[in-house]
């Protein structure tokens, strides 16, 4: 009896001591998602064995930093299957992409579904305002968020994390558009979607110098295509674009794309071929990836509004970035730029695990308060 008793006593203590530390992780980590709480504790176990072990040919990256890269290089790419429908296999790739396990959307962070119209063109939207948002007077700050994903891929589910950490942390409010994807659409159907969001808002009395574009790979690409477009049809310029590796060059003509092959450790390139000649050619008769309607590093900048950009230079769109710099700056438009020494594609949008990522982030806040303020 007293053996029993001792015995339920230990499965007690250890019941306790399991809801002690679960609750306490979730209450650090602010999270109840299991997956990503399991992906954040492994996450700390790498990076204490990454202080230990240095790399002497990337001195700069943070243990923090190589620990996430050795959890990406854990998921091997996709092999595509050429001879299916890639239709099939764009469905079966958007149920794993997803960044819910990896960025989750906090509590406090409130999502509003919406759709607004322009010339009988309707779209989703989602606006996005972190509970703790400072309150603006009139004029509030706006900031559309396009998504990545290679124009085919990508959501609010994946993309809600990272835009409430951004509504947060540029105390703004942030609209995510939820454009027309391909292969079931046209590459151009994303621009038309975003220009119908942005004169929607000019049509609701908001000023284009309370406006601000931002995106990320493909996200980033779309945002440079919306204000040439935005451009070219003589509309009022927003107030600025802020892109994060954006995809410039559907051809990939630039250097990168071979000399960063075998350290990009989110892109493949025998997908992007794929991407690009299966996917986003689908519906358009004669697709030419060095088409600016495509590829905004063939068009122009000329009357472009201030711009961030960033890259890492570990991968292969680094040469996206430093050529529309280059070709912004001839066209003498205010362009500031950040590149991450030895970092991956995209690499701020996964903040919760790396100094690198929330520096960036920071940099682009104050370039943002400062750009409100002049």
């Amino acid at each position: 009896m007293i053996e029993k008793k001792s015995f339920c006593s230990t499965w007690k203590l250890l019941a306790i001591t399991f809801l002690i530390i679960s609750t306490t992780i979730s209450i650090v980590y602010q999270s109840i998602n299991v997956e990503y709480l399991a992906v954040r504790l492994f996450h700390n176990f790498l990076t204490l064995k990454y202080r230990i072990i240095s790399d002497i040919d990337r001195p700069t990256l943070s243990s923090n930093y190589r620990a996430f890269e050795e959890i990406l290089k854990w998921k091997p790419f996709a092999e595509v299957d050429h001879q299916v429908d890639p239709v099939e296999i764009i469905q079966e790739l958007r149920s794993s992409f997803t960044m819910v396990n990896l960025v989750p959307k906090p509590s406090k962070c409130r999502i509003e579904q919406n759709f607004v119209s322009f010339d009988r063109h309707q779209v989703e939207i989602f606006s996005i305002n972190y509970q703790q948002k400072i309150s603006f007077e009139p004029p509030e700050r706006i900031l559309i968020y396009l998504h990545g994903g290679a124009y085919a891929l990508g959501d609010i589910q994946s993309y809600a994390g990272l835009e409430c950490h951004l509504s947060r942390l540029f105390n703004l409010t942030v609209l995510h558009l939820e454009y027309r994807l391909s292969p079931e659409h046209p590459l151009t159907s994303a621009v038309e979607d975003s220009i119908v969001l942005y004169r929607s808002l000019l049509e609701q009395n908001y000023s284009s110098s309370q406006i601000l574009f931002m995106g990320d790979s493909a996200g980033g690409g779309l945002a440079l295509l919306t204000i040439q477009s935005i451009i070219a049809q003589g509309f009022d310029v927003p107030r600025a674009v802020v892109v994060l590796s954006p995809w410039t060059d559907l051809s990939a003509s630039g250097e990168s794309y071979q000399r960063n092959s075998q350290t990009d450790v989110l892109l493949c390139m025998k997908k992007f071929h794929w991407l690009v000649n299966r996917v986003l050619s689908t519906n358009i008769v004669e697709f030419s990836p060095s088409n600016p309607l495509y590829s905004p590093l063939f068009g122009s900048f000329e009357k472009f509004p201030s711009m961030f950009v960033n890259f890492g230079t570990a991968e292969v769109l680094e040469d996206d970035s430093r050529r529309i710099i280059e070709k912004a700056q001839n066209e003498n438009i205010d362009v500031t730029f950040e590149e991450g020494k030895d970092l991956m594609h995209v690499y701020p949008i996964f903040f919760p695990y790396y100094p690198e990522a929330q520096r960036t982030l920071k940099n682009i806040q104050n370039w943002i308060q400062k750009l409100f303020s002049s």
